[in-house]
């Protein structure tokens, strides 16, 4: 589920008990809910005190919120869904209350402080706080790389250059994937570019994955290059 708010990131993932495990295809037929099995091994309904038809509401270090039980709160009625709206909204804003371009959950994770700048290279690998923020990597760790992946992918019997990276899920910055024949001169039009749906990935970092990829075969346009740029709102 996608909010309606672009500022918003709200990921909806279903874990189904143990004992209804023969019930998933019910579930997920013709439906895009991400839907996983509990198993013994992870226990989760166990672990988080699940009850049935529970839906836990956690913010973006995983830290849970609200617990909402759409038995107890049936959402065929409006005042339950304008609840389950604000637990939402709530819970997915991004606060920034000092004004650096830098989420506050983001840097308390990371520096349990608000002071690091977003043109500082905290652990100087020669990325500023800023651009891990965007691309989703660790500004603590000098290992933590971005995480761009540029290929050649084929369409039919032509190449094309293309990467996939991750980025920030919400609308907190933009980003703009751009193409040069000469490093000089950069364009964004959608007639030079295909871009990919984002993907959410589940994995707790609150980034989501996009390709993009030039429109023009390498042998119609033998150079070309890509470049991704995040900008704050």
């Amino acid at each position: 589920m996608k909010t309606a708010n672009p500022d918003l990131n709200v990921e909806v993932l279903g874990i189904n008990r143990l004992n209804d495990s023969a019930y998933n295809d019910l579930v997920t037929s013709e439906r895009t809910l991400a839907w996983l099995q509990d198993r013994e091994d992870a226990s989760v309904w166990d672990n988080w005190h699940v009850g049935y038809r529970d839906v836990f509401i956690l913010d973006s270090q995983n830290r849970l919120r609200a617990v909402f039980n759409l038995t107890e709160h049936d959402l065929s009625e409006a005042g339950n869904r304008a609840e389950l709206k604000q637990l939402f909204l709530r819970t997915a804003q991004a606060v920034d209350s000092d004004g650096d371009g830098l989420p506050d959950d983001w840097e308390l994770r990371y520096f349990g402080d608000l002071s690091p700048k977003p043109n500082e290279d905290t652990d100087g690998d020669g990325i500023d706080n800023f651009t891990e923020f965007a691309f989703g990597t660790n500004p603590t760790d000098p290992n933590s790389y971005t995480s761009f992946k540029p290929s050649m992918v084929s369409r039919g019997q032509q190449s094309f250059l293309s990467t996939t990276f991750r980025r920030r899920a919400g609308a907190v910055l933009d980003y703009f994937i751009e193409t040069s024949p000469d490093l000089v001169s950069w364009s964004r039009s959608t007639t030079e570019i295909v871009e990919s749906l984002p993907k959410i990935r589940f994995d707790g970092t609150g980034t989501s994955e996009v390709t993009g990829s030039l429109k023009h075969a390498n042998d119609i346009q033998p150079n070309g290059f890509l470049r991704v740029r995040a900008v704050p709102r």
